[in-house]
């Protein structure tokens, strides 16, 4: 299969280097803003593949179809565009979408925070939108890390990623092709599911928040598990069930934090804390070297600040949410409420719960 990953990050170069390894056709491709790491891939000719594969095959040298800066070249041919890039620089690659992109192409946000309902309005607007079949990932299938020029180490791969397309009447669709690619991707209920489910949103801001004291007095240290201890897993379970809360209103099924690191990783504890300290990928880790990383201004102002304004305007309780947004706003002196994507931004503005949740299951209201 032709596959073009956008973005050249540690999930881009690592899903790059696994479906080369795989046997598909794949162009690695990135924006002239973005294409520091690409650069560098291109020197060193290919990418080595660490850890472990999707497919069983050797981790190894992988060397890709292609390696560029050109994206419209890089999209041209492709049947699937998997997006891998934060919530924060996704627009760039909407936009190429929308001028390069071809009829017909799946297109995947890895994972979503809320992507496909922005990149939909996008298409709206430039008159495209029945011209991809779009859809996104709760999270990202990997665990993995680059590690120095040109290696990639895939830690961990999750066992089961669920997926939703834009409008979900498509999803069974587009999962007849991509499970191709990654049988562990199974159909979600739609993209609210999907995004607001994102168990992102709870372990890395709360922890990283909650360490901020040791971040901004050592930088990068090692650690593991995110370093949590029990009051920080009870803090990570008081906001999940507001932000369950809210997912129920708009999805007939949805997972707390708990369960998804049951499916994801066949973990079972009684509480976050337990259940943190059973995942093995999570063993060895280094933490965030300040509080500007994206898991905080990432997860806050695409996922925690989206949930809150979701719930406020369809009358749910969203206050221990709320109290996360406030302290990273305080912490890093800015104004995640003004800056991150709300109800309002993605086009869900005036809508009750039941018009949302149409909205994603047919894409009208």
């Amino acid at each position: 299969m032709i596959v073009t990953i956008l973005g050249a990050g540690h999930g881009g170069i690592a899903m790059t280097g696994d479906l080369t390894l795989a046997g598909h056709e794949v162009r690695l491709a990135a924006t002239q803003g973005h294409s520091s790491n690409l650069q560098l891939l291109q020197a060193f000719g290919g990418i080595v593949v660490e850890g472990v594969t999707s497919t069983g095959a050797p981790p190894g040298f992988a060397k890709p179809a292609m390696m560029t800066t050109d994206v419209a070249a890089g999209l041209k041919g492709a049947e699937v565009v998997m997006v891998i890039v934060p919530a924060f620089a996704q627009e760039p690659y909407m936009q190429a979408l929308i001028e390069h992109g071809e009829k017909g192409q799946i297109v995947v946000f890895n994972p979503g925070k809320f992507g496909s309902l922005v990149f939909a309005q996008r298409l709206r607007e430039a008159g495209r939108l029945n011209d991809f079949l779009i859809g996104e990932t709760s999270c990202f299938l990997f665990a993995a890390k680059t590690r120095g020029m040109g290696h990639v180490n895939i830690k961990a791969i999750k066992s089961e990623l669920p997926y939703a397309s834009l409008p979900a009447e498509r999803t069974a669709e587009a999962l007849w092709v991509l499970t191709d690619l990654y049988p562990q991707l199974s159909p979600a209920m739609g993209v609210f599911q999907t995004s607001i489910d994102d168990p992102g949103m709870i372990a890395h801001p709360i922890s990283t928040l909650m360490n901020m004291s040791r971040i901004e007095q050592i930088g990068p240290y090692r650690n593991s598990h995110y370093d949590i201890t029990p009051s920080v897993g009870r803090i990570m379970e008081a906001v999940d069930f507001q932000r369950v809360e809210v997912a129920r209103q708009l999805c007939r099924e949805t997972y707390s934090f708990m369960e998804y690191m049951e499916v994801m990783y066949k973990v079972k504890g009684e509480t976050a804390y337990d259940a943190m300290y059973q995942i093995s990928a999570h063993n060895v880790q280094m933490a965030p070297d300040s509080l500007n990383h994206r898991y905080v201004t990432e997860d806050v102002p695409y996922g925690l600040v989206t949930v809150a304004t979701i719930g406020r305007q369809i009358g749910m309780p969203v206050d221990r949410i709320e109290a996360i947004v406030n302290i990273a706003c305080m912490a890093n002196n800015e104004d995640y409420w003004s800056i991150g994507r709300t109800a309002e931004s993605l086009g869900l503005g005036g809508m009750t719960a039941q018009q949302m949740a149409r909205y994603v299951l047919k894409g009208q209201v």
